[in-house]
C-alpha cells in the first residue's frame, strides 16, 4: 500500500454536506481515501460502522461550523478519535464556541484567505507533511506473515466447490459458497455478499469465474484490498488457500474443496 497515500474520516455536521463533499474531492485528487459517515440504515449497525472507521483511520478532518459545534455525533466523533490518538485537523469554517479540547489540535482557518485556492494550497501542504511525520513513527502495514498467525482454521467447508471463510471479522468463520460467475462483496446489502464493516467500502471487491479458477479485483474501495498482504491493483488470479483482506479489519480466506 502506498505509504503517502492515507485513510482521512471526514467528520461534518448535515448542513455542512456541500463543503465535506468538496473536501472529498480534494483529497482524492492528492490520492488520499477519505471516508464520510453513511446514513443510517434501518436495523443495520451503523455506530459501529463509524467507530471502526475513525479507530481505522489515520486522520481525522473536522468541519467546524456553527451546526457543527451543535452536533452531539460531530463532538462523539473528534473524541473519539482523540482518545483513539488520530491526528485530528480541524478546518474553520465560522465562527462558533469550541469545546477546549478541540482546541488543543492543528486548526486551518479558512476564513482568514481571501483566496479559496491558496487556502487549500497551505492546508494539503501541512497536512501532507504532518502525515509524512506521523507515517515515520508507525510499523508498516500487515503483511501475508502478519496476517497469517491470526488465521483460525479449525473451520471448513467440507462440500465440494469454491467457497469464501471469513476469519476475521463481525462473523467469523461464516462460510460462503461461490456459485455464480461474478460475487460481489461489499458493505451495501445489494452485494451477494454483504460486510456490515466500517473499513469495507459500499462495494469494494468483485470475484470472476476465469476459467477453473476465481480472479478478484478491487472496485477502488476506500481502504484496499490485499491478496496474501500484497495490494492489488489489478485483476488477480486465486489459489486455493489465498489470504483476501478488506482495509484492515476483513480477513477471508480462498478454499477449494474436490470431488473425492
Amino acid at each position: 500500500m502506498d505509504p503517502h497515500r492515507k485513510n482521512v474520516y471526514l467528520s461534518f455536521a448535515p448542513q455542512d454536506a456541500e463543503r465535506a463533499e468538496e473536501l472529498r474531492r480534494i483529497l482524492m485528487a492528492q490520492g488520499h481515501r477519505p471516508w464520510i459517515d453513511p446514513q443510517p440504515i434501518a436495523g443495520a449497525s451503523w455506530h459501529y460502522e463509524m467507530d471502526a472507521a475513525i479507530e481505522a483511520a489515520d486522520a481525522l478532518i473536522v468541519l467546524v461550523t456553527a451546526a457543527a459545534a451543535h452536533s452531539i455525533y460531530v463532538t462523539y466523533e473528534w473524541a473519539l478519535a482523540l482518545g483513539a490518538d488520530v491526528p485530528i485537523f480541524a478546518i474553520i469554517y465560522e465562527g462558533a464556541p469550541d469545546h477546549p479540547r478541540l482546541n488543543t489540535v492543528k486548526r486551518y482557518d479558512a476564513r482568514s484567505f481571501s483566496d479559496e485556492n491558496h487556502f487549500w494550497d497551505h492546508f494539503l501542504e501541512d497536512f501532507n507533511l504532518q502525515m509524512a511525520r506521523a507515517t515515520a513513527d508507525h510499523q508498516p502495514m500487515a503483511t501475508a506473515a502478519d496476517e497469517a498467525p491470526d488465521i483460525d482454521k479449525s473451520v471448513m467447508p467440507t462440500e465440494p466447490g469454491y467457497w469464501l471463510v471469513m476469519r476475521r471479522g463481525p462473523l467469523r468463520n461464516q462460510t460462503y459458497q461461490l456459485e455464480t460467475a461474478l460475487v460481489n462483496i461489499g458493505r451495501d446489502l445489494a452485494n451477494d455478499i454483504a460486510i456490515r464493516d466500517g473499513q469495507v467500502s459500499r462495494y469494494h471487491l468483485r470475484l470472476s469465474l476465469q476459467g477453473q479458477d476465481y480472479c478478484v479485483e478491487d472496485l477502488g474501495s476506500t481502504n484496499g484490498t490485499r491478496v496474501n498482504g500484497q495490494q492489488i491493483s489489478q485483476r488477480t488470479r486465486l489459489n486455493n488457500g489465498d489470504i483476501i483482506a478488506l482495509g484492515d479489519s476483513i480477513l477471508l480466506t480462498y478454499d477449494l474443496v474436490y470431488l473425492e
